[in-house]
């Protein structure tokens, strides 16, 4: 399954980054084009443009919900951004990712959500990208690192190191 055309924004509160990062990683090492805050986001960047840019330009919205998102007011303005585009267009999808038994807002409760509880990002990738099995995911992988034109050699001692050739 070809991911590469795949856009997530993935909104978050900071308590929850290192899940998130991991997330975000396995997202993109199957070609998905990931808005990542921390990726996305630069020194002298003006948040509220750039964080606008990235919800204009999603076609899932992967809100990663917990006890800390739910008090965040940054997640709560990216959600209902998200939401109203999604009311509108009905190619994007909207889905939740609960870590923890927080509640999920009542405008989002009939949607079916991925629980992300285990900390198993690997799965949650899988799942927002609609992908069914470990080895469609690995794929989808091996897909990106192909087309990526990476080179790979194995050094005695050290491991295996990944460059780009040019």
């Amino acid at each position: 399954m070809a991911t590469e055309n795949k856009s997530i924004f993935l909104s978050y509160n900071v308590e929850d980054k290192e899940y998130v990062r991991k997330l975000a990683a396995a997202l993109t090492v199957t070609g998905a084009n990931v808005w990542f805050d921390e990726w996305t986001i630069h020194p002298g960047d003006s948040m509220p443009r750039v964080i606008n840019e990235g919800l204009s330009e999603f076609d899932t919205f992967a809100l990663i919900w917990s006890e800390a998102a739910s008090r965040s007011q940054w997640v709560k303005v990216e959600m209902e951004a998200a939401v109203t585009l999604w009311v509108g267009d009905d190619s994007i999808r909207l889905i939740p990712v609960r870590l923890d038994d927080a509640e999920l807002p009542a405008i989002l409760r009939a949607i079916r959500y991925i629980d992300g509880s285990d900390e198993d990002s690997h799965q949650t990738a899988r799942e927002l990208l609609g992908i069914e099995s470990e080895m469609a995911f690995r794929l989808a992988v091996q897909d990106f690192i192909d087309n990526a034109g990476l080179d790979f050699a194995e050094f005695y001692g050290v491991g295996v190191l990944v460059a780009c050739p040019s």
